[in-house]
């Protein structure tokens, strides 16, 4: 049976989600915790509200990351001088040397992928990849208001 190219890129999407999964398995972690620390490796400085945003995982997932990783001291909250309803999450000296620790694995594969597929396709797939999301999004948001 002849798969359509529809079909191909939602498989492709899939065994790529699944491909993060395993790495996650492999390392003991969940998601929520990979991308909390992902996300403060590369922002810094984020708000809870920022980083449901960014994940799409629910809130209650992300709390529970911000407070597992308090206990441990590799968080820290600061209160946003302007609102005292804003708390940004940003990472610890011992934060950062742990989540730098557990992330350049997956960084490395990542910048394998880059390298081995080359600039051009990268900004490619990239491109491609947002308008199929957001364009998906849309139609998804349009047949929810029905």
């Amino acid at each position: 049976m002849e798969l359509s190219e529809t079909e191909k890129l939602n498989f492709a999407i899939i065994h790529g989600s699944k491909a993060y999964e395993e790495w996650d398995r492999q390392q003991g972690m969940p998601a929520y915790l990979t991308i909390i620390l992902y996300e403060l490796l590369l922002r810094k400085r984020l708000t809870q509200k920022d980083l449901v945003y960014l994940s799409d995982l629910p809130k209650q997932s992300i709390n529970k990351g911000i407070h597992r990783l308090l206990e441990k001291d590799y968080l820290k909250l600061t209160i946003d001088p302007d609102d005292n309803r804003v708390k940004y999450c940003q990472l610890t000296e011992s934060g950062k040397k742990y989540a730098k620790e557990k992330m350049t694995p997956l960084f490395e594969i990542e910048n394998k992928v880059a390298q081995k597929m080359g600039a051009q396709k990268m900004k490619q797939l990239v491109a491609l990849n947002e308008e199929w999301s957001e364009t998906f999004w849309k139609f998804l948001r349009k047949k929810g208001e029905k």
